[in-house]
């Protein structure tokens, strides 16, 4: 597979198609290099009588019982290697799988085994019952076959998989803006939870996408609340400036996306003038900024053509992503679903899905700016809609989960520590900079959580809401503020009365601070602290002495 045999979906009309030349100049590219080294794994030999049907692949075959106890090795009068182990694992894609037996508490590279000169498999069928590799999305190169019907058309697909191959590297992520984790606290999995490859892992702080298992689904673009990860292929704002000029040079007001895999039901459907049929790479790339963007640029209804094939994770992210939007819209007292699903038995019955949404009838179309930002998007356009169709309350209650919301603090136990500010992703949290005060930006909150997580008083809860006043929503707003704690000593400020007050308490009856000298330096900023250290003992604490005593205390009490 080359660049000229690939054919890429850009959002347009049916007519309007890239070809793989102009991959380069959309996103970057990613390298698959396969020789043909394939691995059949089975319950038993029955795997041998697909050797022939896969030539010209080099086949190795891997017969699993978990009732045995070593690996062993035969070669057939063919040469094809047959091992027989207790179990196997595998993990990889195409042209680089990496494949592992355990026995005996050895574990041995099969590839390594059968001397593939990279070291690895390039091609994986497997005849278990129970794949060997259990996501729901496997990656390319790996052919799950426990019937016939998956069996004939692995045994046609596999021997085509040989030579060199691409594909864009369909996402791009911004760790600077991931509510992910901070300071080993953790906080968004959304796109981890989204992702039917597994493509997407943690590696602590930050999320890492092997873009090699990517295969480009989208749903973690439009599961992720803060934009860090948006769908490259094509980028948001190039998706709807597209639409924007389809819709205006066609004056279509439903939009019905769907991917090449339907091309053909949509060629055979008589579609109603007013629909414009989309062509996208996947319809789970397209999420709410998109959908509120086309709604305030005339769109009535968005379609979304799911076959039954569809993935769960796919289906779950649209439903709870429409969800959120959809209370938005109710919000301006547009009660109709303005997002569907349909499937391909619905196409011809699509003059009953199409009907006008009676409260969106009138509005001006807006074409603001969107600069690939998810959130600034959506704020823009329902500001549109929110101008010409008022919500009866400027703040909506929204149920969790929501990406939008305020934090509650409790006043008495918050000491201001600002360890929520550390943490937070959005900079909606801010410090009172020369003053101990904690302050929000409402708009830039995620409800991640992490605020939340890092309070080490448990002051903090998050309240998920929508602001429909842009302007309120970005304001600057003080949830607690309060005097700040002077230094006894040179009258710098340097904490708050709780804080000190907290410290006290926590340090009651620690051996350090025992006598009256140290616990008055506890009223101290750290400068002073040393220097009154050194003035009443220029030797300094001796904590060993102290620690020994304190030990002794405790034997003798």
């Amino acid at each position: 597979m080359t660049t000229e045999d690939i054919t890429v979906n850009f959002v347009g009309t049916t007519q309007d198609i890239v070809t793989a030349q102009n991959i380069h100049s959309a996103t970057s590219i990613i390298d698959f290099h396969s020789a043909g080294n394939a691995l059949i794994v089975s319950e038993d030999d029955i795997a041998l009588e697909l050797v022939g049907k896969l030539a010209p692949l080099k086949v190795t075959i891997v017969c699993v019982n978990p009732a045995l106890n070593e690996l062993s090795k035969q070669l057939t009068e063919s040469g094809v290697a047959v091992f027989t182990t207790p179990s196997v694992f595998i993990e990889g894609y195409l042209g680089a799988f990496n494949v592992v037996t355990t026995a005996n508490g050895q574990e041995t590279n099969l590839a390594v085994s059968v001397y593939a000169e990279s070291g690895a498999f390039d091609l994986v069928l497997d005849l278990l019952k129970r794949p060997v590799l259990d996501v729901e999305l496997p990656p390319l190169g790996y052919f799950h076959a426990p019937d016939e019907s998956q069996l004939q058309q692995a045994i046609s697909s596999m021997p085509e998989l040989v030579g060199d191959f691409e594909k864009p590297k369909y996402f791009q992520y911004d760790p600077n803006i991931c509510a992910h984790s901070r300071s080993q606290l953790d906080g968004c999995n959304a796109c981890i939870d989204a992702c039917a490859t597994s493509a997407i892992q943690s590696n602590g702080e930050q999320v890492v996408v092997d873009p090699f298992l990517c295969q480009g689904c989208g749903s973690c673009a439009t599961a992720c609340p803060s934009g860090a990860m948006i769908y490259a292929y094509p980028k948001p704002d190039n998706a709807i400036d597209r639409t924007r000029a389809l819709l205006k040079e066609q004056s279509q007001n439903i939009l019905l996306l769907h991917t090449e895999a339907e091309q053909e039901n949509i060629d055979a459907t008589a579609l109603p003038a007013n629909v414009l049929p989309l062509l996208v790479e996947e319809v789970s790339a397209f999420g709410m900024d998109y959908w509120v963007a086309m709604v305030a640029s005339g769109v009535q209804r968005i379609l979304l053509l799911i076959d039954d094939t569809a993935l769960d994770s796919t289906r779950s992210v649209i439903e709870s992503q429409s969800h959120v939007f959809h209370q938005l819209l109710v919000a301006l007292g547009v009660n109709d679903a303005v997002l569907k699903t349909i499937s391909t038995d619905s196409l011809d019955q699509l003059a009953e899905l199409t009907s006008p949404v009676s409260s969106l009838n009138g509005l001006k179309p807006s074409a603001f700016a969107t600069h690939n930002n998810k959130r600034q998007t959506i704020r823009n356009g329902m500001d549109v809609l929110a101008a010409q169709l008022p919500p009866t309350n400027d703040v909506l209650p929204m149920r969790a989960p929501a990406p939008f919301g305020v934090i509650e603090v409790d006043k008495n136990k918050c000491t201001l520590c600002m360890a929520c500010v550390s943490v937070c992703p959005a900079k909606a949290l801010l410090d009172g900079q020369d003053t101990p005060a904690l302050r929000m930006v409402e708009a830039n909150c995620l409800q991640c959580g992490l605020c939340v997580g890092a309070c080490p008083e448990s002051a903090i809860e998050l309240r998920p809401q929508y602001r429909f006043d842009s302007i309120e929503a970005r304001k600057i707003n003080t949830l607690n503020e309060e005097q700040p704690f002077e230094c006894i000593r040179c009258q710098k400020p340097f904490a708050t009365a709780k804080i000190i007050q907290s410290m006290f308490a926590k340090l009651d009856g620690h051996w350090m601070f025992k006598d009256e000298t140290a616990r008055r330096r506890l009223k101290m900023c750290e400068d002073c602290r040393v220097i009154d250290i050194f003035e009443h003992d220029e030797k300094g604490i001796d904590v060993h002495k102290n620690a020994e005593k304190s030990v002794q205390d405790n034997e003798d009490a």
